[in-house]
């Protein structure tokens, strides 16, 4: 006889809900909780609504920084630390914030639990939100940590990860990552309460579904990107290897941001304006995943990478860069295959042997069924919290 399942009361608290790898993972998060019978409660802590839980998350959107200002001491608060300590330490905004911001947390947590019942744990996904929150500390509270904060600095960059990380409570999404964050912090002599490693969760069956939907595809074969289009995700790279490999299919680039200028421009300057598509940011990017013949990542670094396995849950094979980061723990057996020498013509090289090549996705089902949401969800369930 099967033991019945015990709810929790899950807090998670995000920075924003844009569209992102972050925000992403976080609602992928809070819905497989909510499906599964838990009651949860999303804290957005600067806005952002391109992307919403599931209608049984609960949302709470408090910008603590604003809600400071508006008080006549946090008005003269921030005016005062903007001006006498900023020029003497450029840098240490989130020192300041982050002292207010706990408290807040603290408070809003207090009224939570008055209104709702105990909280019996808390989970904050990214740095913004652990810089804007960093003084709360609760033995609930666990922080997932989707990067490492750069080199390892200099006193300011010692007090910052202090301040985020010593005693804490500290999860990191590949092995790779939790290598890299534990050598910064190791440098600064900063030791975290515990260590975790755990996933990023994906759901599944929704991504396929997704993927099902009609849109306006490409009338040639293409290969994909999705990401925004930024410096650190190289698209610039992306494209040079693309026109390196010389293969006969279409490039469909799926995201905006910054760089789309540039980006358009490098196109136009290459004369290959008809080969290369910009759809723009899509909600659901699954169809142009799924239709795909590759799936190609170029990015400087990759904390994760969590396109890549929502490309292997569509079905479509992935071809990425050598670069820091969790690639090489997301694209494992016959995928590692097609990472690339960290270079434009290491890149065009894996994309050719990718098209002519591709790894059959379908006779390792454990490639994808390690990020099936309930999986993550469990682990996350099961993490101590006393």
């Amino acid at each position: 006889m099967e033991e019945p399942t015990v709810t929790q009361r899950v807090l998670l608290v995000v920075r924003k809900l844009s569209i992102g790898g972050i925000e992403r993972v976080t609602v992928n998060l809070a819905n497989v909780l909510a499906r599964e019978g838990h009651e949860v409660h999303v804290l957005v802590l600067k806005g952002g609504n391109e992307l919403s839980p599931d209608p049984g998350v609960i949302v709470h959107r408090i910008d603590f920084d604003k809600a400071f200002r508006r008080t006549g001491v946090g008005l003269i608060y921030d005016l005062a630390t903007r001006a006498l300590l900023k020029p003497l330490l450029p840098g240490s905004g989130f020192l300041w914030r982050g002292l207010y911001g706990g408290a807040y947390l603290k408070r809003f947590v207090a009224r939570l639990e008055r209104e709702h019942g105990p909280i019996d744990r808390v989970i904050m996904r990214g740095q913004g939100a652990f810089e804007t929150v960093w003084s709360w500390r609760d033995s609930r509270l666990w922080q997932v940590t989707v990067s490492w904060p750069g080199d390892f600095g200099g006193r300011l960059k010692g007090l910052y990860l202090r301040c985020l990380y010593a005693d804490k409570q500290v999860i990191c999404n590949t092995p790779n990552v939790r290598h890299q964050l534990e050598a910064q912090l190791g440098h600064h002599d900063i030791h975290p309460r515990r260590w975790a490693t755990i996933m990023n969760p994906c759901d599944i069956d929704a991504i396929r579904r997704q993927a099902d939907e009609t849109v306006e595809l490409p009338a040639r074969p293409y290969i994909v990107h999705v990401s925004r289009l930024s410096d650190v995700k190289r698209q610039a790279w992306l494209i040079k290897a693309y026109l390196e490999a010389g293969i006969d299919e279409d490039l469909v680039i799926v995201g905006d941001g910054p760089k789309r200028e540039s980006l358009e421009a490098l196109v136009e300057a290459s004369g290959v304006r008809e080969r290369i598509h910009f759809v723009g940011s899509r909600p659901n990017p699954y169809p142009w995943m799924k239709h795909a013949r590759l799936f190609v990542l170029s990015s400087r670094s990759e904390a994760f990478g969590i396109v890549l396995a929502e490309s292997m849950i569509c079905g479509t094979p992935c071809v990425a860069v050598d670069c820091p980061g969790g690639v090489r723990n997301v694209l494992i057996n016959d995928q590692a295959r097609l990472i690339a020498e960290n270079s434009v013509t290491g890149l065009a090289m894996k994309i050719r042997e990718g098209l002519a090549s591709p790894p059959s996705l379908e006779q390792d089902p454990e490639l994808i069924e390690r990020f099936r949401d309930t999986r993550i969800m469990q682990q996350f369930l099961d993490l101590p919290t006393q």
